[in-house]
């Protein structure tokens, strides 16, 4: 059902035109100002940043900020002002970046730092597609994401079993790398450095916070305590890899490892480690490389099989699953009947509703998408002329090339 609000003036029509439609003259010309306004504001953020620029070149770009976004905020009204339904657009995907956009500057105010979210501002750049005419491309992450929704139990179960696995390594490791061994000189202890001291259950554990030949080992314990130990107490111990000071530090070792990300930051040092470490390696190929690609590209091509447009069977034989573009019949020759050509219907323009503003539609769409109600006639009508000659193009290069192999 349409949830249409009421009809456009000239004025809002105009100006929908200029701010929607990415195919026309006008509104190219916006959406071409507009990105490099966005670029412009996101690069006076970060050169903002820079330690060398001077407290009068900071004040100018934090004007040039206000001034873009100021900018940015009248063309959200003027957006909302002329769409029919403008709830429908403030709750839309474009709508929602539009507003978090524009909003981390006036939080400034109220939290300094937060003006540093405007980075977020990029995503609007996403617009950049309308402009070089490459809606039709944007279409295909449909296909991914319903890949990914129709495998979310499989890649839940697989998650699992990955935290199950870096769980367990991380433990095995810590185990081998983890292991406390006697601290034979105190002297080579490192500040922020783990360590226990003590005899039997009385053992505590510690973080060093400072090492002093004359006045010992300062430790900070985990009650919020301060402990003084001497250089001569023999009850001291360390990890043999201080790195893998604690079970959570080696399931991270593991996860930035079965991840093949592997910083280097956190390695084992013993062979059995290092052996562990190797296997935990190919795992991460093996499982991330494969798994994850054979499930989503099983559920793509399920889907593609399940949408073919071209069903024909062989009027001869009876032999179905034919190409699109096939002539003759695959198992005796026989010639198949010719398809419509669609491609011109099947056109993905940056056509916007005037309701709800969501674009994207068909060159031979009659009503909305997402809220179903009527595109302009006028507009459908202009959208056929201003595609017509493109189509028309492509139907004699497509002449052109038939003649040529036809000659040949």
């Amino acid at each position: 059902m349409s949830e249409g609000g009421d009809s456009q003036s000239e004025l809002q029509r105009r100006v929908h035109e200029v701010i929607f439609e990415a195919d026309t003259p006008a509104g190219k010309t916006f959406d071409v100002f507009l990105i490099i306004c966005i670029l412009l504001s996101v690069a006076a953020v970060m050169v903002d940043t820079v330690p060398s620029i001077t407290p009068d070149q900071s004040s100018f770009l934090h004007k040039a900020e206000w001034g873009f976004t100021i900018f940015f905020t009248i063309e959200y009204a003027l957006r909302l002002w002329c769409v029919k339904s403008p709830r429908m657009y403030a709750t839309s995907f474009f709508g929602i970046i539009d507003v978090i956009a524009i909003l981390p500057t006036y939080l400034a105010l109220i939290l300094p730092g937060a003006e540093f979210m405007l980075m977020i501002r990029f995503l609007r750049v996403l617009r950049v597609f309308r402009v070089l005419g490459m809606t039709s491309y944007v279409q295909g992450s449909t296909m991914i994401w319903r890949a990914l929704v129709r495998s979310r139990a499989k890649i839940i179960v697989f998650l699992t079993a990955i935290l199950i696995l870096v769980s367990i390594f991380g433990t095995a490791m810590y185990s081998i790398e983890g292991y406390h061994v006697k601290v034979e000189d105190p002297s080579t202890l490192q500040v922020g450095q783990q360590i226990e001291f003590g005899v039997s259950k009385k053992r505590q554990n510690g973080k060093v916070t400072e090492v002093d030949e004359a006045k010992g080992i300062t430790l900070k314990l985990s009650n919020g305590e301060t402990e003084i130990l001497k250089f001569d107490d023999q009850t001291i111990k360390q990890p043999l890899n201080p790195k893998f000071d604690s079970i959570p530090k080696g399931v991270y070792w593991a996860i930035v490892t079965l991840t093949t990300v592997g910083y280097g930051e956190i390695r084992p040092e013993t062979p059995l480690g290092q052996s562990l470490a190797a296997m935990v390696m190919v795992m991460g190929y093996s499982i991330l490389g494969l798994c994850i690609g054979v499930i989503v590209a099983t559920e793509i091509a399920d889907g593609s099989k399940a949408t073919d447009p071209d069903q024909r069977k062989c009027e001869d034989c009876g032999a179905d699953g034919h190409k699109f573009d096939a002539k003759r019949c695959y198992v005796c020759g026989h010639a198949l009947k010719s398809v419509k050509d669609t491609s011109s219907t099947l056109t993905t323009t940056s056509r916007s509703c005037a309701n709800c503003g969501a674009e994207g539609h068909r060159l031979d769409a009659q009503h909305c998408h997402k809220c179903g109600e009527a595109l302009d006639e006028a507009g459908v009508d202009a959208y056929k002329q201003l595609f017509e000659v493109d189509v028309e193009d492509e139907e004699q290069e497509k002449e052109e090339e038939e003649e040529e192999n036809g000659s040949s």
